[in-house]
């Protein structure tokens, strides 16, 4: 049986896990370990993004993809980080590269559930544009219009009741 533990020495490992975690994320700051499509796909630059895709001399050419599908601990990739900063063109640009758009993260959300939570309009026209499952649920079993209707995303629920 393990000693009980007192809520001060708990406090205090997650104070010393913070303070790790910290040094972690400082140390990656200095190496510069950062994916070199996050500031052109938060942007808008497609432009930029497009070189590093189709121009072989690019140094992250090889792993594009790969940067481009790294996901967080929830299960987002780059093309969530797009659809919260309501960057359409990016979504469809990078939608040329053969992206699952109907990707659900660890907890069912999809891009379109995203860009309904944030109200970005313009990014559902896209993602219906480019045949998203408008019918796809998350854990609670909602659909984009519902999590629209959630965060009083009056535009979202009015396009995606006409969608």
């Amino acid at each position: 049986m393990e000693p009980e533990r007192s809520p001060e020495s708990e406090s205090s490992e997650k104070s010393l896990f913070s303070s790790q975690q910290d040094e972690e994320y400082q140390e990656a700051d200095e190496i510069g370990v950062e994916n070199p499509l996050l500031q052109p796909a938060l942007t808008g630059d497609v432009e930029a993004l497009q070189k590093i895709f189709e121009f072989p001399e690019d140094p992250h050419h090889e792993h594009a993809v790969q940067l481009l599908l790294e996901e967080d601990i929830l299960g987002r990739n780059l093309l969530y980080a797009a659809c919260m900063a309501g960057q359409s063109d990016v979504i469809r640009a990078l939608a040329k590269y053969g992206v699952n758009l109907n990707e659900k993260t660890a907890r069912g959300y999809t891009l379109l559930h995203c860009a309904a939570a944030w109200g970005r309009l313009e990014t559902l026209k896209a993602l219906v544009e480019l045949d998203v499952d408008i019918e796809a649920l998350n854990f609670r079993e909602e659909k984009a219009r519902d999590v629209a209707a959630r965060y009083s995303q009056t535009e979202c629920v009015q396009f995606l009741d006409w969608a």
